[in-house]
């Protein structure tokens, strides 16, 4: 594709692609360096260009990468007196930057040079410096970790995570819309059919103080041959994740040809025993009889010659109870031959025989040993550190323990965004009136439809394990109804003409993801509640959220810009899967994680471009919300004039022409300068839809390196790992560790 032995044309896609490429980031490492509001541009720039789908050379593309590794390491060396918050915001960026890139080409990494240099930069992030200095090599425990800020350490693990758990495995098998196996404990006995077990039949271990093992050893039930097995829900700062194991001493094919511990069959007797000889055996040789005997031979006198008459009535009854005694023995010999012979052979109780294998396993055990887990210098306190064993137990009858792992499991994986759309008609002022023109597809123009589509894929609300825009219904392993329920919630919708309306949150949202984001859009409409939200805009908002498996996992959806399709007709069908009466939420106490700052972003569709300045902001606020408030409190983002000032806007007005022209709101000054989309562009229909969904991206990212609040997802996960370790660590001595591993969960009987 325009490519001629390494170099692109210049007249092609790929020949600006890369010329593109080459000019920032050569004036990024030469004279963007000290600018922050044009780095980010740049590297946002940068970004985005590598989501742009043309063949460009491998080696362009680690050009491009080897650059951004150049411009941290400048930032990172650069003097005390010169470290700001400003600094390591822009270095923050630059790994955001380097994870866009490998997720976008993960076959970077599979040249040697190009993993060097990146696993290099991200040690440098991490612990200061790097171990390779010209000639010199440190090794780690000879390092003395200085890294510029937390910041930075944050975004390099977070870089280091991505490059180890994501690249290559996402979409995971569950979708797009979680990173992260949708089993949990009780998920995992319901649907693996094993009624008979629950959840305190798992054992709960903590490697290297950042790994939760549950661990259960009964089989699944789906395997025929049985052997051996361990499920083990893995519980770390990248997500939750279940492993099945089973142990094999024979490879796949052996075992499918086989039989399994059957011992090799004796061979078959032969009945020909041959001719049987009787010979009388002497105890002395024949020559014995023909030596001739000399008067010491008769020196001892015979028995008879001296037995008296009463010896020799005596001698007679010996020798009558000898004669009975071998007459007896004699019968009992022959009986047993019979016996013999009337038996099989080989005969079973005589027959040597292997023990038959062990039915029972405490795989748990097995696999800590087997993987090196288990050791007595595993199970030592570290000296001179305040950091527990590298292997320790966990208590999970403490009450309160489950609470916390389900706590655990609501912390998302990834950052997460919500973008509210409005369509606005010519003159309209009023919040009411703009909720109600996307109830029917006849109040908003045909290009607006289009451009819902072309943002994300729609998504169940009820049935979705992403973020659904409200943190009531966002990342639960269950729909918030029974099978039952749903089907008859299906069953009673009428068909109905919508705008847009059928993604307002109650039912459907519109939804993107990748692997370092998810998005989704609300188009907020005019309802019951949102009337009752007007008169209580500031209650707290929550639903009931259960531990039941999704039924279904939602297919993603191509994004289409198709200009023949009937858009009210996909919206009709979509409005028709689930309409779910939305009920009146209130608070029952529930505590939320603490998500940091909350980002919310609007988009108005407005017909008219002097509608922009009379777009009444402060009332739709009030039918905007996400769950957040509830989790910040104490949190200046609340309800507040300053909140309205931050909240970024994207106005889309329609030309004639059939482009689109932009116009910005929101936030100014450094952070402020978000692209691709600048106030005043004017842009193509079918970009609309991308160049708005990268702006959301960056706008949300700048807010987040802006904000003090805010935690990287596997930096909030790690606290809450942390803190479950010293609520529920099971502190017990070695031997007492080890005799617990031979008992059965919940007994304190020995498994021998």
């Amino acid at each position: 594709f325009g490519v001629l032995y390494g170099l692109a044309l210049p007249d092609t896609a790929a020949g600006l692609l890369v010329r593109s490429i080459h000019l920032v980031t050569q004036r990024l490492n030469s004279q963007w360096r000290q600018d922050m509001s044009i780095s980010l541009a740049a590297l946002e720039l940068l970004a985005g260009l590598a989501k742009v789908k043309v063949g460009v050379d491998s080696g362009e593309r680690k050009r491009a990468v080897s650059s951004v590794c150049g411009y941290i390491v400048y930032q990172c060396s650069r003097p005390a007196p010169l470290q700001s918050r400003d600094l390591h915001s822009m270095i923050v960026a630059a790994f955001q930057f380097l994870c866009v890139w490998l997720t976008e080409h993960p076959d970077m990494l599979d040249e040697k040079d190009c993993l060097v240099e990146v696993l290099e930069i991200v040690e440098l992030g991490i612990s200061g410096s790097k171990s390779r200095h010209e000639q010199e090599v440190r090794h780690k425990g000879e390092k003395e970790h200085n890294p510029a800020s937390m910041r930075v350490k944050d975004a390099a693990e977070a870089t280091l995570s991505c490059i180890m758990q994501v690249l290559g495995a996402f979409p995971s098998p569950s979708g797009p819309a979680s990173t992260c196996s949708l089993l949990n404990e009780d998920t995992l006995i319901r649907y693996a059919r094993l009624s008979a077990t629950g959840v305190s039949s798992f054992r709960y271990f903590v490697l290297d103080n950042s790994v939760i093992l549950a661990m259960l050893e009964q089989p699944l039930g789906n395997e025929q041959n049985p052997s051996p097995s361990v499920t083990v829900l893995i519980r770390g700062t990248a997500g939750r994740h279940a492993w099945t194991m089973q142990l094999f001493h024979q490879p796949r094919g052996a075992r499918a040809s086989q039989r399994m511990f059957v011992p090799e069959g004796r061979p078959t007797p032969n009945n020909d025993e041959g001719v049987k000889y009787n010979v009388k055996q002497r105890p002395f040789p024949e020559e014995v009889d023909k030596i001739p005997l000399v008067k010491a031979d008769v020196s001892i006198p015979d028995l008879d010659d001296i037995v008296s008459k009463e010896l020799e009535i005596q001698h007679d009854k010996l020798c009558a109870l000898m004669t009975k005694q071998i007459e007896y023995e004699s019968t009992l010999e022959r009986r047993s031959e019979e016996i013999l012979k009337s038996k099989p052979f080989p005969d079973p109780q005589t027959d040597c025989k292997p023990p038959p294998p062990s039915q029972e396993f405490q795989t748990a055990r097995l696999f800590l040993s087997h993987f090196g887990f288990l050791s007595l210098e595993a199970l030592k306190e570290p000296n001179n550190s305040r950091l527990p064993p590298h292997l320790i137990g966990l208590d999970s009858s403490l009450p309160g323990f489950f609470d916390d792992i389900t706590y655990l499991d609501l912390l998302p994986c990834r950052p997460f965004d919500t973008v509210f759309i409005f369509y606005v008609r010519a003159g309209q002022k009023s919040s009411s009136e703009i909720l109600r023109n996307v109830e029917s597809s006849a109040t908003v123009q045909p290009h607006f439809l289009e451009f819902l589509l072309s943002l994300g894929w729609p998504v169940d609300v009820g049935r979705h394990p992403g973020w659904t825009g409200h943190l009531d219904t966002s990342w639960s392993l269950n729909s918030c109804f029974d099978n039952s329920d749903l089907q008859q919630a299906e069953e009673a919708a009428t068909p109905e003409d919508t705008g847009g309306s059928a993604f307002n949150g109650e039912r459907k949202v519109l939804y993107y993801a990748d692997a370092l984001t998810e998005i989704a859009f609300v188009v907020p409409s005019l309802t019951e509640s949102s009337e009752e939200s007007s008169v209580h805009s500031d209650s707290t908002m929550e639903a009931d959220t259960n531990t039941d498996l999704v039924t279904s996992i939602p297919k993603q959806h191509g994004l289409t810009l198709d200009l023949f399709t009937n858009h009210s007709e996909n919206l009709e069908s979509v409005k028709k899967l689930s309409p779910l009466v939305k009920a009146k939420r209130s608070s029952t106490g529930k505590s939320y994680p603490q998500l940091g700052p909350e980002t919310k972003v609007f988009v108005v569709w407005v017909e008219r471009f002097d509608d922009i300045e009379n777009f009444p902001l402060s009332d739709l606020l009030a039918e905007t919300s996400t769950g957040l408030e509830a989790s910040l409190s104490n949190s200046t983002s609340c309800r507040s004039g300053l909140l309205e000032k931050d909240v970024p806007l994207i106005f889309i007005h329609p030309l004639k022409t059939g482009l689109f022209r932009i116009r910005l709101h929101g936030a100014v000054g450094k952070f402020g300068m978000v692209i691709p989309l600048v106030d005043g562009m004017v842009v193509s229909r079918r970009a609309l839809g991308f160049l708005v969904r990268e702006t959301v991206i960056n706008v949300c990212r700048r807010k987040r390196l802006e904000s003090d609040l805010y935690n990287p997802p596997h930096v909030r996960r790690k606290h809450k790992i942390t803190e479950i370790i010293q609520r529920y660590r099971n502190k017990q001595l070695e031997p007492e560790f080890y005799t617990s591993l031979f008992h059965e969960v919940g007994d304190g009987k020995p498994h021998l």
